[in-house]
């Protein structure tokens, strides 16, 4: 018996089998996949195109009667939480005595497996539905906000209840994050406040499994891109596994969500979008992604896609997406930097170009009839010895003048290899287009990530980490002229100070430790160590350096003189959390 069919490869496709089956006896549940159908020719991504199941087969048994089968969450950093419900067999409620209880806990969750410590209960509603619907709205007074800084989540619980007995018939529940997102003033807000969007594109890759991922891989991805000051993914150019979502609302990652749709092969490339015969393919696609996503607090915009042009499908997607969550923005380039609006079009609230220039880069940040922010969708491709100039890129999304360009997503995080080993002798390595044996491929145009496909860094890594530090440096230069300290034995010199940008949008600077350092260039030792003392400056810092009387320490035997009769000292600060 044919139960049904799907052609959107990343979204979960859900079919009703009661009916095919029979009671007693033994059934069998086959699933084909079908390599190539009309469905591919908006799956044109660049990356492998593996044929496969990618996600979890499961069979879930429903419970009779009435059943909760869908729910809408809405939680706003003013504290309001609005909660919208679907129900089935509705019929069964006027005969039985049933309603919905809503319960939220402000708990601590302590692992990204789910564990957590119990806290208060703090909301617990009972609901009447009105026919297959029900609605809640309370609100929360100071609630404790999500962002990507400080992932606050809470647990919202709602459970089926029988009124005569008090069984709990049916539970579901989610982790929630209190907070928001608008555009104001032609910039992108979280909870009132600018952001900087440090971001990344990421495919789902693994080197021996392909694009199934396991939770211990999306795990160690979202770990390496914190600890390299990344803050934002963009899942390019598809849905990604639903624990992904989870891993960033409890890790802190902003995401751009982005549907299942790629047609830069077509020509023109917006040819489909305005063709009647795709406007279901393309509307479903996009809209699909927001109802199975959009309770996640992590994700702080949407994407129609990625390189599928302009037309009235898009349009009419747009639209629905706008009906379906009102209270994000929509990122979408179209073009793929050189045709169909390069990130400017109707169809999206934020310019999101892809690959202009740093010169480029700052015209559209300081356009005059532009009232939108800036991010790029995509900058700096990482392919071979690359990533150059990107310090250049950065100097202007710190520019506080520039306060309508807010980062970019870097193209991108995974060297796309698969691991094989050479016949001949038996060495592992990584494989990419033509390693195969296949003749038509794009050769190593997947190897272009910021990290190996076991996810060791490139050096690029490093670079990138440090220019999107978290504290902005000042320098010793005053006057265009470089300090000059007097390091006379008999001479205590003075402290030095040294003022520190916080760039974080809602945390303070003060849960780190602060510790300094003098190096030569001619001894491999550092001269002198301490740590710093600090003062606020509003939301900044002011580091001050006691070298006390530098000339009389040991340090002085470290030094050699060079022939021009000075010492070159550079002075450098490690942060470390406490």
């Amino acid at each position: 018996v044919l139960v049904g069919f799907s052609k959107d490869s990343r979204l979960p496709a859900e079919f009703n089998i009661t009916k095919a089956l029979s009671k007693g006896g033994d059934h069998t549940l086959h699933v084909v996949v079908i390599r190539w159908s009309d469905g591919s020719y908006v799956e044109d991504q660049d990356h492998w195109w593996m044929a496969g199941i990618h996600r979890s087969v499961e069979i879930l048994r429903r419970r009779a009667g009435v059943d909760l089968m869908d729910y809408r969450i809405q939680a706003d950093a003013n504290g309001s939480l609005s909660i919208v419900g679907d129900l089935r067999d509705s019929d069964t409620w006027k005969e039985k005595s049933t309603s919905i209880m809503a319960r939220l806990y402000e708990d601590q969750q302590t692992s990204p497996n789910g564990g957590f410590q119990p806290g208060e209960q703090i909301i617990e509603e009972s609901i009447q539905p009105d026919d297959r619907e029900f609605r809640l709205a309370v609100t929360v007074k100071n609630p404790r906000l999500w962002s990507a800084e400080i992932p606050n989540l809470y647990t919202l619980t709602l459970s089926l209840v029988d009124d005569e007995t008090g069984d709990t018939l049916q539970s579901e529940s989610c982790r929630i994050g209190f907070r928001s997102v608008e555009i104001s003033g032609g910039v992108l807000h979280v909870n009132n406040a600018r952001i900087t969007v440090c971001g990344i594109n990421r495919h789902e890759h693994d080197p021996d499994h392909g694009k199934v991922i396991s939770l211990e891989r999306m795990k160690q991805d979202i770990e390496i891109l914190k600890q390299n000051n990344f803050n934002a993914v963009r899942t390019c150019h598809y849905p990604n596994h639903s624990s992904f979502y989870r891993l960033c609302d409890y890790y802190g990652m902003y995401v751009c969500d982005e549907a299942n749709i790629e047609t830069h092969g077509i020509q023109p490339m917006g040819k489909l979008a305005h063709d009647w015969g795709w406007r279901n393919t393309f509307v479903s696609r996009i809209v699909r992604m927001v109802q199975r996503d959009r309770n996640h607090p992590s994700i702080i915009m949407w994407s129609l896609g990625n390189e599928a042009g302009r037309g009235k499908n898009l349009v009419i997607a747009r639209r629905k997406v706008k009906d379906l969550d009102a209270s994000r923005p929509i990122m979408y380039e179209s073009g793929g930097a050189i045709i169909e609006g390069v990130g400017r079009t109707e169809l999206t609230d934020i310019i999101c170009p892809m690959y202009p220039d740093v010169e480029k880069t700052l015209n559209l940040g300081q356009r005059r009839d532009e009232d939108r922010p800036v991010i790029l969708c995509e900058y700096s491709h990482a392919m071979g010895n690359s990533n150059g100039n990107i310090h250049l890129y950065w100097q202007a999304f710190w520019d506080e003048k520039l306060h309508r360009l807010q980062g970019g997503f870097i193209w991108d995080m995974i060297d796309q290899g698969l691991r094989k080993n050479d016949p001949n002798n038996g060495r592992e390595f990584y494989a990419y287009g033509g390693d195969f044996g296949d003749t038509i491929n794009d050769r190593q145009f997947c190897i272009n990530g910021m990290f190996s496909p076991d996810r060791d860094p490139h050096p690029a890594v490093d670079e990138i980490k440090y220019l999107q530090q978290p504290a902005g440096f000042g320098s010793f230069v005053e006057n265009e002229k470089r300090l000059a300290i007097d390091v006379s034995s008999d001479k205590v010199c003075e402290p030095l100070k040294l003022d520190i940008e916080n760039r974080y949008s809602f945390q303070s600077l003060d849960f780190l430790q602060w510790e300094w350092s003098i190096v030569s260039d001619f001894s491999e030792d550092p001269l002198l160590v301490g740590s710093c003392n600090t003062t606020e400056k509003g939301r900044d810092l002011e580091l001050e350096i006691d070298l006390g009387n530098f000339g009389a320490s040991e340090s002085e035997g470290k030094m050699k003189v060079n022939p021009a009769g000075g010492e070159n000292i550079d002075s450098r600060a490690n942060i470390f959390d406490r």
